[in-house]
């Protein structure tokens, strides 16, 4: 689709990292040659082709902006089986993949940042040492047992609480990838926004 393609995707998704790690979310805007109007442009122009009846819908969405999927699998799920459809995005997180689950008609079902090779997962210490933008979701479940999702009733957003030392702790992550922890109960961290944030 005219003026949106990988790269503006990336831009799109620093948006909502950037309530928390605005000095990483700079940084890598700035590695692909964009100044902080262009990744506000790519998250407005993003909400406008979600909101536009003359946008293709689902998986087509995907295919008209950032191209055909890299990679299809089959997923089983229930009776159903599910395709997870993946794509290589240029930029900060190279070991990453964005990756949405398909179900009938092309309908988006999830769809987040995933490590592309599962066995290449960090070792993680402790919930409360991860370092930002270090871990996707399936790479803190899978190191801490014990660990499950918890619905934030954010779009965009999920909260995975793990025990860190017999205290709960709650890891944040914004399309799958790791942000900011607090222990449990405790507000999570975000900065004021700048001024001219959408």
């Amino acid at each position: 689709m005219r003026s949106f393609a990988r790269r503006e995707f990336v831009l799109m998704l620093l948006r909502r990292m950037d309530d928390y790690q605005p000095e990483l979310v700079e940084a890598a805007y700035t590695g692909l040659g964009a100044a902080r109007t262009d990744y506000l442009a790519a998250h407005h122009r993003w909400q406008q082709l979600l909101r536009s009846r003359r946008s293709p819908r689902g998986l087509e969405l995907y295919r008209a902006t950032i191209g055909p999927p890299d990679t299809e699998r089959p997923v089983p799920y229930g009776d159903l089986t599910l395709t997870a459809c993946a794509w290589t995005l240029p930029g900060p997180w190279p070991d990453l993949r964005w990756e949405a689950t398909i179900g009938t008609d092309g309908f988006v079902l999830h769809a987040w940042l995933v490590r592309a090779d599962p066995a290449a997962a960090p070792g993680l210490a402790a919930p409360d040492r991860v370092a930002p933008w270090s871990a996707v979701v399936d790479d803190v479940t899978g190191a801490f047992p014990g660990a499950r999702q918890l619905d934030p009733e954010v779009p965009g957003r999920w909260v995975v609480r793990a025990d860190s030392g017999g205290t709960p702790y709650d890891l944040v992550f914004v399309h799958g990838l790791y942000q900011v922890g607090h222990p449990a109960g405790a507000s999570t961290p975000r900065r004021s926004p700048r001024r001219g944030a959408a």
